[in-house]
Order: structure tokens, then C-alpha cells, then sequence
């Protein structure tokens, strides 16, 4: 009865304010959209506050709840996951798909021999390119499946591979096998990188703002320039191979660079028909990688080049004491001896380690490639790109076989992201620039790009005609062209020009006085 007289009254209630707030009922006495609103005036005078109303968190937000970050991901990736499969093979995004699968084959593939070849060296044969290529094949076929944010690149970086070492050292020290421990190492930063993707600690990165990206981003773009330099200048300086040889090499890296330059930009330029000249800067890298090739087969009979290697050998590359080579499932309790107890324990150490380091480097990542100036839409899914990359799923796998880890690139992961986005110039108030109008945002090219990888241990024959100095053209150009939106390089250009008045005007510029800019700058470069 009680019930009856306060439904009653919350009625009489609701069409009291109603009738106040001139609210016209729509059907019947009054309709539900006039009750809901008479009920919030109502609630809004009365100072009632709503307990129950969902907070609206964003991507780098603590919810204070277990696994509240991953499951906001899971809401907002998972209604999209059939379209990120789809959308790479529309009529509109097809051409721009696969020309971003050939290049990134050929950008992701060269890291990994290179860095194979220096896990080969730093660990005394534990590892070597096969394991390396696998690698970077099933962590980056693993994470464009699960991820949150597919269009990060996974690979070797030099942080992990200086790392890794230290990790070599640690079990030599220990007098321990290498394998088994590696393994436990893994097996125990996984755990640690689980319970940061649990407990929302991705959230800090909120904290890391534009100065910190810029310096990270920048520090990674210099690294792939002057790794991708280095060895032609060493062909003249060390005596390497004949000047002839040298100078070819010179201008085979040269023209590579310059050619998918040229190409890149080729759309807006007057030349042939439109359709012609997207596709040709669509396919600016491969056009100038094959080109290039072709030319280095036409003169090699009269020069040494150097050319690309791939043992066809699929097999790990330890060989034991018997001299078999090892089983691709490694045992956590020992391969040729027992493994120690207190080792399992003392793998704890460098996990700890691993875990931060990984956690850096998948975030900061991830962070640039969701950074507002490349206008993706679909949204980012921090907590579960860390659970995928280091926690769950591909650090075990990689622990199980035995192979180095790999983790969110950022130069691959850029290139990716520019490869797959249009641009169109617009006037802006410091001048002409490019601004992105659509990114193909889907799973499927870097799906396709590590499977490729991973036929590359199966196209050894075919990869051998590449010369390395046009891979050392397509670092190159790597490294600049993920210079594009560095704020930290746009100012330092501003050095060049010394007339104030033909400064770009950036908001900065307009804001600012012009030598508080140039400090912030070299502060910027003396962390650099």
C-alpha cells in the first residue's frame, strides 16, 4: 500500500515539473521522454546524485578496478575486429595494403638478419638469423591477431639485444645453461608484464607528454639514419672491397634513396594520369628496391657487392656437445645438465629488467603511433597491446622455442602508419603542409607482412640477388621519412634560417618569443 501512495505521488511529481518546465507531451497525458526529463529536473533540484552513472574513461586512464583497462580495450576494439580484417581488401585501401605489405616486408625483414647476425655474435651461437626471422614472424603474426592497436610493427631493437646479452653474461656468471634460464627469465616477465596489464599501470603513461616522444621517437629515426650510412662509409674507410666496388654500392644506396623520395611525392606532381601516379608513390619503395636490383645484376660480373644472406637451414642454431643441434622446445629443467633450483629464483633479477625495459618500448610505441596528429579513428588499446606483446602470449611463445624477443619497433611502426595514410596539403597558417585525411586502419597488412617473413627462410634462393646497400638505402630512407611531425626536428631546421621573417608560423613561433624556443629546443637535443 505504501508503494502505491509513493508511485503515486512521484507521478503526481513528475507531471507537476512537467508542467512547469513547459514540457509537451508528445502521447497520451505525458509522454516517456517528458517523464525521463521531469525525472532529471526533478533529481537536479533535489541534489540527487547518480552512484550508479558509468565514468566515461579514456585509454590511458586508472578505473580502479582488476582488469578495468583491458576490458574498456575489449569494448572498444572488439566491435571493430571484423572490419580490421576487411578493410585492407577494399577496392579503396587494396593498392594502398599491398604496397605497404611489399615495403614493410623488405623493412622488417633486414633488422632481423642484421640483428640475428649480432645475437649469433653476442651469445656464442645460442642464437642466430634463423631464430631471429622466426621471431619477429610469429610475435608479429600473434600480435596483429590479438593486439588493440595493429599497426605497430613488431622486431629486434637494440635496447632488447643489449639486454639479451647482459642476460648471457648473468648465466655464464652462474655457470648455468643459457637456454633454460632465458627461458625462465621470460616465463617470469611475463607474469610481471600480466599484473602491469591488470592492474592499469599503462595509465602512467599519461604523464609522458610531447617532449619525451619527440626525443624517443627521434633518438630511434637517427639510429636507423646512421645504421643505414654506416656501412657504405666503412666500404671506403676500412678497405672493405675495392673503390670500384665501394663507389658502386655508394650509388646504389643513393639511388634507392632518392628514388622512393621522388616516387613518395610523385602524386602531387603533373606528371602522367592520377591513378598512374598514386600507384607509382604508392609503390615508391618497391619500384626503387627492384629497380635498384635489377641494376646490381646487370653490373655485379664487374663488382664484389655485398648481397643479402639467409641460411635455408631450418634448424635452431646451438649445437650440443654431441653435436646435434638442439630441439625447438626448450626444457625449463636443463638440456644437456640439470638446471639449478636457486637459478629459477635468481631469473627473477633480470626479469624485472626485461619487464621494464619491454614495457617502455611497447608503450612509448604505442603512444606515437596514437599520438592525435596521425588522425586514426578507431582507437588505441594500450593495456592490451602490452598483455599480447610481453605478457601473455608472445614472450612464452618465444620462451617455449627459444627464440630472442620482439617487441613494438617504433620506426617500422611509423613507416607502417605513413604507409597506409593519404595525405592532402592544406593551407595552414605557418604555410603549406600535409595534413593525413585517412588511414587505412586494419590488422591484416601486418598479419600479411610477418607471414612473409616467415616464407622468407622458404625464398632464400630468390633473396640472395638483393644487394645490401639497397637495403642500407631503404633504412635510410626509413629513418627520414619518420622524421615527418617531429616537432623536435621542425624546430631544429629553424637553425637553418637565419631571416626571422621567413620562419614557418608555427603556434609557437606566434606565441612565443623566438629564443625561448630555441632553449626549449636545446634542451630538447642535449637530451638527444
Amino acid at each position: 500500500m505504501y508503494a502505491l501512495h509513493w508511485y503515486r505521488a512521484r507521478r503526481d511529481a513528475r507531471h507537476a515539473v512537467a508542467r512547469d518546465a513547459n514540457i509537451r507531451p508528445t502521447t497520451g497525458p505525458l509522454s516517456i521522454a517528458a517523464m525521463s526529463e521531469a525525472e532529471a529536473v526533478i533529481r537536479n533540484q533535489s541534489g540527487y546524485i547518480n552512484h550508479t552513472a558509468k565514468k566515461d574513461y579514456g585509454p590511458l586512464e586508472f578505473t580502479g578496478k582488476i582488469a578495468g583497462g583491458l576490458r574498456l580495450d575489449l569494448r572498444r576494439r572488439l566491435p571493430l575486429y571484423a572490419s580490421d580484417w576487411t578493410d585492407a581488401f577494399k577496392p579503396e585501401n587494396f593498392q594502398k595494403s599491398l604496397s605497404s605489405i611489399l615495403y614493410l616486408f623488405i623493412a622488417a625483414l633486414a633488422p632481423a638478419i642484421t640483428f640475428g647476425s649480432r645475437f649469433l655474435d653476442g651469445t656464442n651461437g645460442q642464437f642466430g638469423v634463423l631464430e631471429m626471422i622466426m621471431s619477429t614472424a610469429v610475435s608479429g603474426m600473434i600480435f596483429s591477431t590479438f593486439a588493440g592497436q595493429p599497426l605497430s610493427i613488431l622486431g629486434a631493437t637494440g635496447p632488447f639485444l643489449a639486454y639479451t646479452l647482459v642476460v648471457y653474461d648473468m648465466a655464464v656468471g652462474a655457470d648455468v645453461e643459457f637456454m633454460p634460464f632465458y627461458f625462465w627469465v621470460c616465463m617470469w616477465c611475463s607474469l610481471f608484464t600480466i599484473l602491469v596489464a591488470v592492474f592499469d599501470l599503462c595509465a602512467l603513461m599519461k604523464h609522458v607528454t610531447m617532449f619525451s616522444e619527440d626525443i624517443f621517437a627521434g633518438l630511434i629515426s637517427l639510429i636507423f639514419i646512421i645504421d643505414g650510412v654506416r656501412p657504405i662509409i666503412e666500404n671506403f674507410s676500412e678497405n672493405k672491397m675495392s673503390l670500384t666496388s665501394a663507389m658502386f654500392e655508394a650509388l646504389l644506396f643513393m639511388y634507392t634513396f632518392g628514388l622512393a623520395t621522388y616516387l613518395s611525392h610523385f602524386r602531387r606532381t603533373p606528371w602522367l594520369l592520377r591513378p598512374i601516379r598514386n600507384l607509382m608513390a604508392n609503390f615508391a619503395v618497391t619500384i626503387s628496391l627492384v629497380t635498384a636490383s635489377a641494376l646490381a645484376a646487370i653490373y655485379s660480373s664487374d663488382t664484389n657487392l655485398r648481397m643479402l644472406s639467409v641460411d635455408a637451414d631450418f634448424s635452431p642454431n646451438l649445437v650440443l656437445s654431441d653435436g646435434s643441434k638442439r630441439p625447438w622446445v626448450v626444457n625449463p629443467m636443463g638440456i644437456e645438465r640439470d638446471f639449478p633450483a636457486w637459478a629459477i629464483a635468481y631469473a627473477i633479477l633480470p626479469a624485472i629488467g626485461f619487464a621494464v625495459l619491454g614495457y617502455l618500448d611497447q608503450n612509448l610505441t604505442s603512444v606515437i603511433v596514437n599520438r592525435p596528429s596521425n588522425n586514426l579513428q578507431k582507437g588505441p588499446g594500450y593495456h592490451l597491446d602490452l598483455l599480447t606483446d610481453q605478457g601473455a602470449l608472445t614472450l612464452p611463445v618465444c620462451a617455449v622455442l627459444g627464440l630472442p624477443l620482439s617487441v613494438a619497433s617504433t620506426v617500422p611502426s611509423i613507416t607502417h602508419v605513413i604507409s597506409l595514410t593519404t595525405y592532402e596539403v592544406k593551407q595552414l597558417p605557418e604555410g603549406e603542409r600535409k595534413v593525413p585525411s585517412k588511414v587505412v586502419e586494419q590488422r591484416a597488412t601486418n598479419f600479411l607482412i610477418h607471414v612473409l617473413i616467415g616464407c622468407a627462410l622458404f625464398l632464400a634462393p630468390a633473396l640472395k640477388f638483393l644487394p645490401r646497400a639497397v637495403l642500407q638505402g631503404v633504412f635510410f630512407y626509413m629513418g627520414i621519412a619518420s622524421l615527418t611531425g617531429n616537432n623536435l626536428f621542425d624546430r631544429l631546421f629553424l637553425w637553418l634560417i637565419w631571416d626571422p621573417a621567413k620562419y614557418p608560423q608555427y603556434h609557437y613561433i606566434q606565441k612565443l618569443p623566438i629564443r625561448r624556443v630555441h632553449l626549449y629546443t636545446m634542451v630538447q637535443a642535449e637530451w638527444l
